[in-house]
């Protein structure tokens, strides 16, 4: 396991390489921005022995590419202070991190609502975070563009307590959404929530999210979430998974509801990409992207098989679907290996 600061830079140093390359931002800002969601305290400041649960192998960071028609959009999203041991230290150096985030993102218009949704998620005292032990939230930013994310683990006090809490929240946030308690009601008895988070740069485009993997075998239609009805939800898993029978916890859903129009908004569907769910070798993966891409009418993905071979493996592929009925396909990358 990665225990130190310089054990972690060097894992996710391909990755970051990468970025650069994609990045219309110096490589300087780059790796300032990955650094920054990283929030690595020094070994004498901690007590090591933190772990990450962002991918599969405990590696913290991943540089995600999203593309749609009208381009791409990339991101890092990380697992902050990782190799703190502590919880609640591990908490004390993620928050900071966020407070340095909003500044660096020109995002503090909507800091009172992330830290709102701190205060209605997270126990009263931070002097106990016992239910944390491999973070408490992660963020994300680009090197590119202003706007951020935060993404609270939501699974404090099990799956009932977890999802009441979710449905009061958006409740306060959209005081006016009728969409809310039918979707809370539909879904909680099939579904456990991973997290919940909110994206955005302003008030006016802030969206709250949700993660949730399903605890039992449902159609797309019996989740009756109406734009994952959309035809190319159904073509994309077959594309990725084929007949292949998937255990459900390699399949995350997303949706997103905008804020300020108090409307669900949009939704997504991701795949692990680990063996257990999706085993393709590079040349099978740049083959799968362009043949995606391809059929729902998005930019290509600039990656090859020497980048998958050498410097990045992917941790999670996805496609999302808005209220309009625009597509974006989202490519998560982690670094190519882990040492432990």
């Amino acid at each position: 396991m990665n225990t130190t600061k310089d054990s972690i830079l060097s894992n996710v140093a391909k990755l970051s390489s990468y970025a650069s390359t994609l990045s219309l931002a110096s490589a300087k800002q780059v790796l300032d921005l990955r650094d920054e969601l990283l929030a690595l305290p020094e070994e004498n400041e901690v007590t090591l022995g933190g772990r990450s649960g962002l991918n599969i192998d405990g590696s913290p960071l991943q540089y995600c590419i999203s593309s749609s028609s009208d381009g791409l959009h990339s991101r890092f999203i990380s697992d902050p202070s990782c190799i703190a041991g502590s919880p609640e230290e591990r908490f004390k150096y993620s928050y900071q991190a966020l407070q340095k985030l909003y500044i660096t993102t020109q995002t503090e218009e909507i800091k009172s609502v992330c830290e709102e949704m701190l205060d209605f998620h997270l126990p009263e005292s931070k002097e106990n975070m016992e239910d944390y032990p491999d973070g408490v939230f992660w963020l994300g930013a680009s090197p590119d563009s202003k706007g951020m994310a935060i993404y609270i683990d939501g699974r404090r006090g099990g799956k009932e307590e977890s999802w009441e809490r979710f449905r009061t929240w958006l409740n306060h946030l959209m005081p006016n959404n009728t969409e809310v308690d039918n979707f809370v009601k539909t879904l909680s008895p099939y579904a456990n929530i991973m997290s919940i988070g909110l994206e955005g740069s302003s008030l006016k485009n802030l969206r709250a999210k949700i993660y949730f993997r399903l605890t039992h075998k449902l159609t797309i239609e019996d989740l009756k979430v109406p734009i994952l009805l959309n035809e190319s939800v159904s073509n994309f898993m077959n594309d990725v998974i084929g007949n292949k029978d998937v255990n459900l916890a390699g399949i995350v859903f997303n949706v997103g509801f905008h804020i300020a129009s108090s409307k669900l908004f949009d939704a997504k569907i991701d795949v692990c990409a680990c063996p257990s769910y999706v085993e393709l070798n590079p040349s099978e993966w740049v083959s799968l992207l362009d043949q995606t891409a391809s059929k729902n009418n998005v930019v290509k993905f600039p990656i090859t098989e020497e980048t998958l071979e050498n410097d990045c493996a992917v941790s999670y592929y996805g496609l999302g679907i808005d209220i309009m009925g625009n597509k974006r396909l989202n490519l998560y990358l982690k670094n190519k290996t882990i040492s432990n």
